[in-house]
């Protein structure tokens, strides 16, 4: 597993016209290898025995995220639920911030639990209490982890995924 999530990491975006599409859904290979990657603390719940990913309604990767519903990460399914501000935020287990999301964040981390990891899709989104931040290095996808945030969450990465990360704060 770790062998494609590296090779992921090798791979180029394509064309312009690929390059929406093929970027999205590389960013969705990314945020389930992340989920994989880390251990949630013991007393997590998993409501219906499933792994909840919270992504704005809106956001390109919420189509290829629910692609990903059919796949499991440690006996549990993966469910894409809707980011909302104003919604029971206590049951997301991964959050995917993007551009959407910039100006909700305080809002939307206030009405977090802990054990969540945080990833973000956006260099303007505050990086306070986000564990993971996605951008783009040329054409390719990389990624910044901040272990005091997942310590903070209550997290552990495994270090497989510490090793893989551009930098780590």
């Amino acid at each position: 597993m770790i062998r494609c999530f590296m090779a992921a990491l090798l791979l180029p975006i394509g064309s312009a016209a690929a390059q929406t599409v093929q970027e999205y859904d590389l960013k969705a290979a990314f945020v389930y290898n992340f989920a994989l990657f880390t251990d949630w603390p013991a007393d997590t719940s998993y409501e219906g025995g499933t792994l909840n990913i919270c992504v704005n309604p809106g956001s390109a990767l919420r189509a290829p995220l629910i692609g990903m519903s059919d796949r499991s990460i440690r006996g549990r399914k993966i469910a894409v639920r809707s980011l909302a501000a104003g919604g029971n935020l206590r049951t997301c287990h991964v959050v995917f911030l993007d551009v959407a999301d910039k100006e909700r964040w305080a809002t939307i981390k206030k009405g977090l639990g802990s054990g969540v990891l945080t990833i973000a899709d956006d260099e303007e989104i505050d990086r306070d209490k986000v564990v993971i931040a996605l951008s783009m290095d040329g054409n390719r996808v990389v990624f910044d982890i901040d272990t005091r945030a997942a310590r903070q969450a209550g997290l552990v990465l495994s270090s497989k995924l510490l090793r893989l990360a551009r930098m780590v704060r």
